[in-house]
């Protein structure tokens, strides 16, 4: 086995280590989109964030549900889906807040900002997903 094989091969073993690869691509995609949409479109970076955040929630429900946890705890997706939703709201009101307060008070750079909050909100967004979500 090479040593890029293996190293993807330990990376994906436990859900957290899935969890920080789907969070890694969900973060890229987010970020561009708050880049085109900031910086090319000329919308407000808090709009922008909304945006971007709710296009990577529904990616990361994808790669939750397809590749990332093992144990789902309902069964039924309408539900399911509707849970992971209610979950990246209350997360997304935390990315939007202190995003907010790290630009305007903390006159930081709004993608500064935004690797500093993804970063926080990433770990409490693990957090509550296997709590609620996915765990028997």
């Amino acid at each position: 086995m090479t040593p890029i094989r293996k190293i993807i091969y330990h990376a994906s073993r436990t859900e957290f280590a899935r969890y920080f690869w789907a969070g890694s691509l969900t973060f890229l995609t987010d970020i561009l989109v708050l880049v085109l949409l900031t910086e090319v479109a000329g919308i407000n970076y808090l709009w922008s964030n909304l945006v971007a955040v709710s296009v990577g929630m529904v990616m990361s429900y994808l790669l939750c549900v397809k590749w990332v946890f093992v144990e789902r705890r309902y069964n039924k997706v309408v539900f399911e889906f509707s849970l992971f939703v209610l979950t990246s709201i209350i997360c997304l009101f935390l990315n939007e807040a202190l995003l907010w307060l790290l630009v305007e008070f903390g006159k930081t750079h709004y993608l500064v900002a935004k690797i500093i909050v993804t970063a926080i909100v990433f770990v409490v967004n693990f957090g509550i997903k296997k709590i609620v979500l996915f765990r028997r």
